[in-house]
């Protein structure tokens, strides 16, 4: 990824906090870089396209890499294609605009690298499905999972947002216990957890 590239991509992410329309933070980016530049994965899927700024740097991150990336705002989806054209990797993405817990009940494609960034209260939801379809040794990175620090401090926890945390705390409890997979919790930004399928 250019300088140049790094500063338009800045420019993007302030817009985008301008008009609330999430997109991953600075040093979870970096982060979600190296490990896709590192780990080289051939087919990413991703949970929450937004306006396409986390899967166009996955793309440029690794130029063999294709995207699978799931939004089911219409308009979002717009915006992710002229974002994926403009740094020409449109032709190494398929956007699809459907529910995600619906794309995963009927997907059979396996995935070496999965970037999981929609709605946090669906994470649970959508655990088994991403088990199966993660390939063996395949990284799952999972963003946001300490929710503003409320997953990990009861006195942060506002009240209409209780079931997402219960969520949160139950989605990361069953992959830490869950042999099939390796772990690390990083207290970075907002929370990222990294999954490695080890069987």
């Amino acid at each position: 990824i250019t300088e140049k590239q790094k500063k338009e991509f800045k420019l993007l992410s302030e817009q985008c906090r301008e008009i609330h329309i999430p997109v991953v933070r600075e040093k979870t980016a970096e982060l979600l870089c190296s490990l896709v530049e590192e780990s080289k994965p051939k087919n990413i899927l991703e949970i929450g396209t937004a306006v396409g700024y986390s899967g166009t740097l996955m793309l440029l991150s690794c130029p063999n890499s294709n995207l699978t990336t799931l939004e089911i705002n219409q308009e979002l989806c717009n915006k992710a294609r002229d974002t994926f054209a403009k740094y020409n990797v449109q032709a190494r993405v398929e956007i699809i605009n459907q529910n995600a817990l619906d794309f995963l009940e009927q997907n059979n494609k396996k995935f070496d690298f999965i970037f999981v960034d929609g709605p946090k209260g669906q994470y649970i939801k959508y655990l088994p499905y991403l088990k199966s379809c993660l390939a063996q040794n395949g990284i799952m990175f999972c963003d946001d999972v300490l929710y503003f620090g409320m997953v990990q401090n009861d006195n942060l926890v506002i009240h209409k947002k209780i079931t997402i945390v219960r969520n949160l705390r139950e989605f990361i409890k069953t992959i830490q216990q869950d042999p099939d997979f390796s772990s690390e919790l990083l207290d970075l930004e907002d929370g990222v957890l990294i999954v490695k399928k080890i069987k």
